[in-house]
Parts: structure tokens; C-alpha cells; sequence
């Protein structure tokens, strides 16, 4: 990444336990160090959006530290570039590379970065997407060859320091899957963003649902959500919808 020609590489510690920051200061002192110590739980969104903010260019790209790159994506970019489009891995099989994102700082601020109502990782890249395309702006491809994943399994993201109790996969993506739902479809209904305090309770209280049905045996929870109808200029309008979203409870097993 160092490599690459008149890019600033900027290195978020969020409470590493491998030493990150020691590291990089140590053996790669050109990259720009970003420590976050207030927070005992990882949170990517919030991770990548202190990243944005150290950052004095125009353009954005984010890498997460398990993917390598083989192209000057610089130069790529100077001669590839088109406006209002922000820039993915086009193999959306790649999972490890879906959090990859070359994006104006104009258009990430304009959505307000990375939703740290998120806790943990997964779910935050592809709702940025989405908010992305809200404001007008089209997916384009960086070249296949690139980058690459490192692969490793499951047992290096820390999962046990997940907020809400999440210890796979597979439970962090159905948490992330109906909290996305949720706030997709109060946007359609209202035409604006649940307020990011709210969000953040309405990510716990998804957790929450979840491991109450865990102790309870059932095999699945529910939540309601009551959305405002516009209003316009008939007062006989001024009422909620209610959404009702059911999800199955996946249990551990011995």
C-alpha cells in the first residue's frame, strides 16, 4: 500500500490486541497511525470513518488489512476515473473483497459515511452502497488482478468481542440483514434517515430480541416497527404504519 504513487496510507489500531500500532510505527513509520482506545468492541463503520476524517485527499479508498494490493490503483484511477461513480471488486463472489471501496470524499460525506449504529463488522459496506446509489451515483469496476484476500478463517476477527453476543458468521449477518431491512424500509416510507442514536438502539434492541428468544427455546423473534406516513397537507393523515419483521433463531449446538 506504501507503494502506491502520491497516496497517503492511513492505518487504523482499533484496539488491537496484536500491537498493531506498535508495529506499524516501528517498521512502517511513513504510514499515518490512527489509535482508538475508548471502545472495547471493534466497529468497522466507525474504524473506517476515522480513517476518512485523518485523511486530507480528494479521493477515498478504503482496504481492509487482510487484502493485498498488485496495482498502482493511483495512476489506475488518474486515467480510469468517471464522475459520480464510486468504485468495488467486480467479483461480488469475493467476499473477503467486498469492503474494498474508492469513493469522492464530496459523495461520503454527502451520505454521511460508514452507519455506526453497525457494531462489529459486515453489513456496513453494503449499506454504504446502497446509500451511494440513493444520491445518484453509479458502481463502477477496478481492474480483477488488482488485489487479493489474504484467507483466514473465522477465528481471527475476534468475534467474541462482538456487542451483541454475536460468536459466527452466520448470526452477525442475519442481525446486520434485518437491521438493514429495517432502515431501507423506513427510508422508502418516510424519505429520510432513522436518526444514528436511534439506529443504535435499534441495533441493540435487535440483539437483544435475539438472545431472549435463545434462553426462551423459541425459534424465532419478532420485532415491530411503527413508521410515520407523510402527512402532506391532510391532517387525517398523520398516522403510523406498522412493520412487522420475523426472523428464525439459529442455536448453538454442541
Amino acid at each position: 500500500m506504501l507503494q502506491q504513487q502520491r497516496a497517503e496510507v492511513i492505518v487504523v489500531d482499533y484496539g488491537c490486541e496484536q500491537g498493531t500500532a506498535a508495529w506499524v510505527k516501528e517498521h512502517h513509520p511513513a504510514a499515518k497511525l490512527v489509535q482508538v482506545n475508548d471502545d472495547p468492541v471493534f466497529c468497522a463503520a466507525r474504524a473506517r470513518n476515522m480513517g476518512a476524517r485523518n485523511a486530507s485527499h480528494e479521493m477515498l479508498c478504503f482496504v481492509d488489512a487482510d487484502v493485498l494490493l498488485h496495482l498502482d490503483l493511483v495512476n489506475w484511477l488518474e486515467s480510469n476515473q468517471e464522475p459520480n461513480r464510486f468504485y468495488l471488486y467486480p467479483d461480488r463472489t469475493e467476499h473477503e473483497l467486498f469492503g474494498f471501496l474508492i469513493v469522492a470524499r464530496e459523495h461520503f460525506l454527502k451520505v454521511d459515511g460508514y452507519d455506526e449504529g453497525f457494531r462489529g463488522w459486515g453489513g456496513e459496506d453494503r449499506d454504504l452502497y446502497e446509500r451511494l446509489a440513493r444520491i445518484g451515483l453509479s458502481r463502477s469496476s477496478v481492474p480483477n488482478e488488482s488485489m487479493s484476500a489474504i484467507s483466514h478463517g473465522d477465528e481471527l476477527r475476534q468475534l467474541e468481542r462482538d456487542a451483541n453476543g454475536v460468536s459466527s458468521r452466520t448470526e452477525a449477518h442475519a442481525a446486520h440483514e434485518i437491521y438493514m431491512a429495517i432502515k431501507r424500509d423506513s427510508w422508502r416510507l418516510t424519505g429520510k434517515e432513522i436518526e444514528l442514536e436511534k439506529r443504535k438502539e435499534l441495533f441493540k434492541f435487535i440483539g437483544m430480541k435475539r438472545e431472549e428468544a435463545k434462553r426462551k427455546g423459541e425459534d424465532a423473534y419478532e420485532i415491530s416497527i411503527n413508521v410515520p406516513m407523510h402527512p402532506g397537507h391532510n391532517q387525517y393523515l398523520n398516522a403510523l404504519r406498522g412493520l412487522i419483521y420475523k426472523m428464525p433463531v439459529r442455536r448453538r449446538t454442541k
